[in-house]
């Protein structure tokens, strides 16, 4: 007391008395808002500052275990199990009942889940087989471009070939220099040998080129190949058709010689045309479903595939899910003490099914993990949240482990669904969700 006389006797003599009582009346009000802040985070969440008038939109998280949903009864003292799939009643527990945790209470009618179930697992193990196929599909798809790859080339060789037999052996007989820059036309060509001519120099170009390239012809080029291929023999065909015309025209006796192997000759250069479009055709086709394979048996996890199984996999387990929920259970062991509902009743998601008087004993341990945001802490007590008609509603839990983004909770039996994040919440609070 002495030290603080003393202290404020040099403040006067230093800064006057009027400027220290002013000093002290600000500090004493800081020190009064500083308490009433702290005293703000008290031992319930009662104790809060009053609830915020302005709703705020808030997320909810699950923590139902799959062992049902229950309700504290407004004395604390039991629970009430409600149902989670709606239905016809086909059998109920009775009054008096003694019943573990996780234990079923009541059963609804699931004709329609199971089948659905049925379904989901057949889709998935279709989705399971096409992805376990799908390496395989990959390989024989790899093989079939390979194989499509080689008869490209052979088709593109034999094209030569042939053609070239016909234009050496057929076309030739009706020229005198058939490899020179002035063939000479040796039939009647009723105006036409100056473009009959230029047709045949212009297929010594291109045979020429076939022949020097035959020998070194690769698949890496093949679709190339086989289009050249069909350019040219096109192009013989077409002077084959002409040279007919005026063959069967030409009134002398060796030309009956000529009609008959250039008739031959049309149907063979028909023949190597259709082969070349079939090993078009073929490589094209072989080529488009080895990418296809490549897409639908990759190892990414976006594969087509692995997506069809992810997917399938989610459908099932759904069906699961409205399957299991068709089992009301009760979420607490204790003791059955009233039924709500009876055999055939028709009820709703929701619907109060019986009343179990909670054994405590039972409870110890029963922990789940939440979300660390949601828990609210006060210095010696924990809460989490529920929203009850627009309005945060407290329960008050134990905490146990803390990692970085979770924390495990006793205490929360029948609570299901509760706010995700609670910071800067208290109870009271009107809410909306999101």
């Amino acid at each position: 007391m002495q030290f603080i006389k003393n202290t404020y006797a040099k403040l006067v003599l230093k800064y006057g008395k009027t400027k220290v009582v002013i000093g002290l009346i600000v500090l004493a009000v800081a020190l009064g808002a500083l308490t009433s802040s702290f005293m703000g985070e008290g031992e319930t969440t009662e104790d809060v500052a009053p609830a915020t008038a302005t709703a705020r939109t808030v997320s909810l998280y699950t923590i139902s275990s799959g062992d049902g949903t229950a309700v504290r009864t407004a004395d604390g003292n039991a629970f009430i199990v409600r149902a989670e799939s709606g239905g016809r009643v086909e059998r109920v527990a009775q009054a008096g009942d003694t019943v573990a945790r996780g234990a079923i209470v009541a059963q609804v009618e699931n004709s329609a889940q199971r089948a659905a179930v049925l379904q989901a697992q057949g889709a998935y193990e279709a989705a399971l087989a096409a992805a376990n196929q799908s390496s395989v599909g990959q390989g024989s798809a790899e093989r079939a471009y390979q194989e499509a790859l080689i008869q490209a080339v052979n088709a593109y060789k034999s094209a030569f070939s042939t053609a070239d037999d016909v234009l050496r052996n057929t076309v030739d007989q009706v020229f005198s220099q058939p490899d020179s820059m002035t063939p000479g036309l040796k039939i009647d060509s009723r105006g036409d040998a100056t473009k009959i001519n230029d047709a045949r120099v212009d297929l010594e170009r291109r045979f020429d080129l076939w022949r020097a390239n035959v020998g070194t012809a690769s698949s890496d080029d093949a679709l190339a190949l086989l289009e050249t291929a069909e350019a040219n023999v096109s192009a013989l065909s077409t002077l084959v058709v002409t040279l007919t015309s005026h063959v069967n025209d030409d009134d002398r006796t060796e030309s009956t010689t000529l009609r008959g192997d250039f008739a031959t000759a049309r149907g063979t250069l028909t023949g190597v045309l259709t082969s070349l479009s079939g090993a078009r055709s073929a490589l094209i086709g072989a080529e488009s479903a080895k990418e296809q394979a490549e897409i639908a048996g990759g190892d990414s996890d976006t594969s087509l595939a692995q997506a069809q199984v992810k997917q399938a996999l989610g459908v099932l387990e759904s069906a699961r899910a409205a399957l299991n929920k068709t089992a009301i259970k009760t979420p607490v062991a204790g003791m059955v003490t009233a039924v709500s509902i009876s055999v055939g009743d028709i009820i709703n998601v929701g619907s109060d099914v019986v009343f179990v008087a909670s054994d405590a004993t039972s409870e110890t341990g029963n922990t789940v993990t939440v979300p660390l945001t949601a828990v609210k802490f006060t210095p010696t007590r924990a809460f989490v949240f529920t929203v009850e008609g627009g309005t945060l509603v407290a329960h008050e839990v134990q905490t146990g482990l803390v990692t970085t983004n979770s924390i495990t909770i006793s205490g929360a039996e029948g609570v299901t669904d509760i706010v995700l994040d609670v910071r800067g919440l208290k109870e009271g609070d009107t809410v909306t969700l999101n």
